[in-house]
């Protein structure tokens, strides 16, 4: 989608919602991270830490789960697609291969007439320009 064609949502999606979403992502995995890294430090902190993720989670969760949903609901469109596009896609090969089988016609029939044609020329040709037969050509008795 172009900048154009943003409407107020997509825009605001994009600024709020997908930032917030990383930041939950990134803070959720650097928890997880430091708590294998360094244990006795998130133990320690561990109340501090869980607001913090539930903090921007609260924010972050349900958008996370509303694009999954749309994700979802794209993916099964695509797949319920999938039959009518086999469909198309027959029909075109099969339309396709009869229209080379026609133009394989044509251009044998157009061969077939024009091999026809030059041998009729090549006749018509012959009899125009036939010799007379050598009787004719001998003088006859009293010329």
């Amino acid at each position: 989608m172009s900048k154009s064609n943003k409407t107020f949502n997509d825009k605001m999606v994009s600024k709020t919602v997908i930032p917030a979403i990383y930041l939950w992502l990134l803070a959720s995995g650097s928890v997880v991270a430091m708590g294998i890294w360094k244990p006795d430090v998130v133990l320690a902190n561990l109340d501090g830490f869980i607001a913090l993720i539930a903090i921007i989670g609260g924010t972050a969760g349900p958008a996370l789960s509303t694009i999954l949903r749309m994700w979802e609901s794209e993916q099964t469109k695509g797949v319920d697609d999938i039959p009518s596009e086999l469909e198309h896609k027959r029909l075109r090969d099969e339309a396709e291969k009869e229209h080379k089988i026609e133009l394989e016609k044509l251009a044998q029939k157009h061969e077939q007439e024009m091999a026809k044609s030059a041998q009729d020329h090549s006749q018509e040709m012959a009899k125009m320009t036939k010799l007379p037969d050598i009787k004719e050509l001998k003088p006859k008795k009293g010329e």
